[in-house]
């Protein structure tokens, strides 16, 4: 109530820009929902929540700023290099590489170089020697001996043996193999020749890293969706909390009339107390009019309540003598919702039109069924064309307000009443106008429509309270 009064100039905005704005507000606020709930909007949520996350922000800045050097990938290369370059490693990959190794296995594994190491020993032996020295040595079998390992010296397999067994590298290779330095070596030489290394550090050393990575992709996309037009008008109507009345109200009643009659689910021709009591339509002593049911028509949406003149009978309420028959000059309507619709507290909206016909009334008002208490939202046509009487009955006394601006007689107006604990305030396309801070009703109300008659019209002709539509809401907690 009062969301729109600013928007426009005078003392009320004209009914059909006020009724837009507030069915545009209502549809914005259809929007808005719908927004919430798209698939856009949560992976908005979504990339949002990854993108801010202190996680997600570490691994940017590593994308950004991380260095391959800084890494243990180029601290195990290093290493790999650092014995790949030391002596004992390189002559021992020399030694292999050529072979070497086999070589000289199957050296030591020959004939010649068996025979050199079983006849040194038989040579070198005092014996031997000691026979070597007598004269006919040469006829001897020793002399064949000798012969024999003097041919396994000079045989390239003994000589192989000699001199690789002899050489650095050799020494190097015996040194390094089996060892932990070359297991490490080998360990790592692996490590750098595999694709996942070779992969990684292509990446790492790669300028257009970030730019590649997925969280490039997702900054990307959450930035484009920052933009997203959408998006932007939901964060805005949130951080202003442009619906926040929407929200806090809930619909509870509402009739546009669309039949071709009154809702008879909603509505019940006649005083409510007359239905419950004597089941049966009534008026009351002071009022010239009787009530017919055919007085009230539903056309082109909209519900019209008529008084015209016309000669009718029906039943009147006596205070003293109860029901009577009265013969009446005039003819009207009255309809309410006691037996559909009640509610304590909340906004009551009407939407209505009404013929100025002093003294007819045309009224709108909140009843418990009883005289009091009475909530008159409106009470037109007591004292001129652009003036209606809005007040409370409450514990034997009356208190109203004169509203005046309003020409229901020329155009449709919104009269809102906001019912609260404290406060029952009336808006006029909503203008608040009048507020009332008495004693307040404290039980539930159900809606009455009705014109009435309390002094003799001799010029009214014909006169009719036109409704457009009807809401009603309740707060949510």
């Amino acid at each position: 109530m009062g969301f729109f009064s600013f928007l426009f100039g005078g003392k009320y905005p004209s009914t059909k820009k006020y009724e837009a704005k507030c069915l545009q507000h209502v549809a914005d606020f259809e929007k808005f929902k719908t927004i919430a709930t798209s698939s856009e909007m949560a992976r908005y949520i979504e990339l949002k929540e990854i993108t801010s996350s202190a996680d997600f922000k570490a691994r940017v800045t590593k994308l950004k700023t991380e260095k391959f050097s800084s890494t243990e990938a180029f601290k195990k290369e290093q290493e790999y290099k650092r014995l790949a370059s030391s002596q004992d490693i390189k002559d021992y990959l020399k030694f292999s590489s050529k072979g070497l190794d086999s070589k000289l296995q199957n050296c030591l594994e020959s004939g010649n170089y068996k025979d050199s190491i079983e006849l040194k020993g038989v040579v070198n032996s005092p014996e031997f020697r000691a026979k070597q020295a007598s004269k006919d040595f040469k006829k001897s079998e020793e002399y064949q001996t000798l012969k024999r390992f003097k041919r396994a010296l000079k045989s390239s397999e003994v000589k192989f043996v000699n001199k690789t067994t002899s050489s650095t590298i050799y020494r190097n290779y015996t040194a390094i193999k089996g060892s932990d330095k070359l297991a490490k070596y080998e360990e790592l030489k692996t490590y750098v020749n595999s694709n996942e290394f070779k992969s990684y550090k292509a990446e790492i050393e790669d300028k257009k890293r970030f730019a590649k990575s997925p969280e490039a992709n997702q900054i990307a996309e959450y930035e484009r969706l920052c933009k997203n037009k959408n998006i932007l008008w939901y964060n805005k109507c949130l951080a202003q909390d442009s619906f926040a009345d929407l929200k806090k109200w809930h619909l509870t009643f509402e009739d546009d009339f669309n039949g071709n009659s009154f809702d008879k689910n909603k509505w019940s021709f006649g005083y409510y107390q007359g239905q419950t009591l004597a089941k049966a339509s009534y008026s009351l002593e002071s009022e010239k009019q009787t009530f017919k049911e055919g007085n009230i028509t539903a056309l082109n949406s909209q519900l019209s309540i008529s008084t015209r003149p016309e000669k009718a009978k029906g039943n009147v309420w006596s205070n003293t003598l109860g029901f009577v028959e009265g013969e009446f000059d005039f003819t009207s309507g009255i309809i309410n919702t006691g037996n559909a619709f009640k509610q304590k507290y909340g906004r009551f909206d009407f939407k209505v039109k009404a013929d100025f016909s002093k003294p007819l009334t045309h009224n709108i008002w909140l009843s418990t069924g009883k005289a009091e208490p009475q909530i008159n939202v409106m009470n037109y046509g007591l004292t001129n064309a652009k003036s209606f009487l809005a007040g409370v009955a409450l514990n034997g006394k009356y208190t109203s307000g004169t509203i005046s601006g309003a020409n229901f007689s020329s155009d449709f107006y919104i009269i809102s009443i906001l019912w609260t604990p404290e406060k029952i305030v009336w808006s006029v396309n909503g203008v608040e106008v009048y507020t009332y801070k008495g004693s307040i009703p404290q039980e539930e109300m159900y809606i009455v429509l009705s014109s009435n008659l309390k002094d003799n019209a001799p010029k009214l002709s014909h006169s009719t309270m036109s409704l457009d539509w009807i809401r009603v809401y309740t707060w949510q907690a």
